[in-house]
């Protein structure tokens, strides 16, 4: 008896298909040319964008070497796979399954702010750079993927913005403790957020909840969850003083309206997690935020605490190295973590535009 071939209607096709991995469509792209067609299709790439599950690229540097080398690990559900061919580099935010890798400094300028951004009126990615330039203070310049230079840009903050920035909604955020002078005698620290247009290419201050303490790097964080900025204060819990994490939710960033919301550990966290402080922390598929230690020893784990349940769980990693460190010590300072995850994005199409 002849089968007639039964046909699967091509929404059903596109939904099935958005659940796969990136290196399964690559290989699919080839079955056909309707399916070539619909892999291909930027609807179809946000699509399997937004259904893709997160992972980490964690950075370490050798604390020996005095290059301070660095080597990159992926690491997804406890796993870590070592991406090679990368030393000495730092990681930038993902921004739609793009980062940019990049090196801490050079023989003349030392570049410190490298943040990649995205304007999605113009489907444009944009890599905005910040250097001490001797006595003039910071410079910063901008490039276009796509273009052949750098431009210098104008009316750029005095500060220099050393820490990663994070682009959500077209707006590259950065957070900085400065120093604010009262009189000769007398320096205070104080909070500041700047956010950059990648469009409009301009810089502005963001207003921040007066009750906020200082942020150091070591006992806060920037993240964002649910397509907010949200900062992650733990200083108290860094120090064992307190089981409380505060998290300030930037509500408005155009009038500096801020929320806040107070996460209670439970009492078994010091105790359950030693040598758990300090930490960073990091958010993954958006209600979850991940604590990972700052020194991580051989027993190499993170901690995962979902929002709505306020309970922590801890992962142990597999895979790290065990060996391959050339320390004098048992820890390694983990600086540098990003979130990721995995797209079709394609580097060569955003650079032929």
């Amino acid at each position: 008896m002849k089968m007639n071939p039964v046909s699967v209607p091509n929404d059903l096709v596109f939904g099935i298909l958005t659940y796969l991995p990136v290196k399964s469509l690559l290989r699919f792209r080839c079955v056909c040319k309707s399916w070539r067609s619909m892999i291909s299709d930027p609807s179809f790439v946000e699509a399997h964008q937004s259904r893709s599950a997160s992972a980490l690229l964690i950075s370490f540097p050798d604390m020996c070497d005095p290059d301070r080398k660095r080597t990159l690990f992926c690491i997804n559900e406890g796993e870590a796979h070592r991406i090679p061919g990368f030393s000495h580099w730092n990681i930038s935010q993902s921004v739609n399954g793009l980062i940019c890798i990049y090196g801490q400094y050079s023989p003349k300028q030392s570049h410190r702010c490298n943040s990649l951004g995205f304007d999605p009126s113009t489907k444009t990615y944009k890599i905005l750079r910040g250097w001490m330039a001797d006595s003039w203070g910071p410079k910063y310049e901008i490039f276009t993927l796509g273009s052949d230079a750098w431009r210098i840009i104008k009316d750029a903050p005095e500060a220099l913005l050393d820490t990663r920035g994070i682009c959500l909604n077209g707006t590259i955020y950065w957070t900085k403790a400065r120093a604010i002078e009262i009189d000769y005698s007398r320096v205070v620290m104080q909070n500041s957020m700047i956010a950059f247009h990648v469009g409009e290419e301009k810089f502005r201050w963001v207003p921040l909840p007066p009750a906020a303490p200082v942020w150091t790097s070591d006992t806060s964080s920037m993240i964002q969850i649910g397509g907010h900025i949200v900062i992650v204060d733990y200083q108290e819990v860094a120090k064992s003083i307190s089981d409380v994490m505060i998290m300030w939710k930037l509500e408005d960033s155009l009038n500096g309206v801020w929320s806040q919301k107070r996460i209670m550990l439970p009492e078994c966290w010091m105790q359950g997690y030693p040598g758990l402080g300090p930490f960073c922390v990091t958010s993954i598929d958006g209600g979850e935020i991940t604590l990972i230690p700052n020194h991580l020893f051989r027993d190499w784990y993170v901690v995962h605490c979902n929002l709505e349940e306020e309970s922590p769980r801890r992962e142990v990693l597999s895979g790290l190295p065990q060996n391959d460190w050339n320390v004098p010590y048992p820890s390694i300072y983990c600086s540098e973590v990003s979130e990721y995850a995995e797209s079709l994005v394609s580097l060569k199409e955003i650079c032929r535009h």
